[in-house]
């Protein structure tokens, strides 16, 4: 055998190797989150899967009374943007301080959701469209809106129904 030949085989055995590994603790994580007391509402959701809801639920937390209002969570999630004036000019600009772990959540949730909810495309194309914003400030847009339901729901301690979320139900192109 020759020596590019063995190494590709023992590179194949090892690629092998660590997707039975990956595969077993996505396997893990997904019991981990089957026996979460809010699993079922973070699941509710469309385009959450187990590993997302791990990553929202670890970086939420528990504690309801950390999140008053919905606003909160947002400007933690740096979905909020923020606000600057000096004098008569006032600029609008990207949140940088912010858990970046949640908001990439949110972020990849709201990709996600893009192809499993018509409500969620249907918004983003708006954004894009008729508002001119660039994609990743639409996908934030959107995240920021799957947040703050997420958010009713989460301190509802009801998992998500799209027959009760009213603005999905309304056709929103003209």
């Amino acid at each position: 055998m020759t020596g590019k030949s063995f190494s590709a085989q023992a590179f194949a055995q090892l690629l092998s190797r660590l997707n039975a590994t990956l595969a077993e603790y996505d396997d893990a994580i997904a019991a981990a989150v089957a026996e979460h007391p809010d699993a079922a509402i973070f699941t509710s959701f469309p385009g959450i899967g187990p590993i997302l809801t791990a990553v929202l639920l670890a970086e939420i937390g528990e504690d309801r009374s950390r999140y008053p209002a919905s606003a909160v969570l947002l400007a933690e999630a740096g979905l909020a943007p923020v606000t600057r004036s000096s004098g008569r000019s006032t600029s609008v600009r990207f949140r940088y301080a912010a858990n970046r772990h949640l908001r990439e959540a949110a972020m990849w949730w709201a990709f996600n959701s893009l192809k499993e909810s018509p409500w969620a495309a249907d918004a983003f194309r708006q954004a894009r469209d008729q508002r001119g914003q660039r994609y990743h400030r639409a996908l934030r847009g959107l995240s920021a809106r799957w947040m703050r339901i997420l958010w009713r729901c989460w301190t509802d301690s009801v998992p998500y129904d799209q027959a009760r979320h009213t603005s999905a139900a309304r056709p929103t192109t003209a």
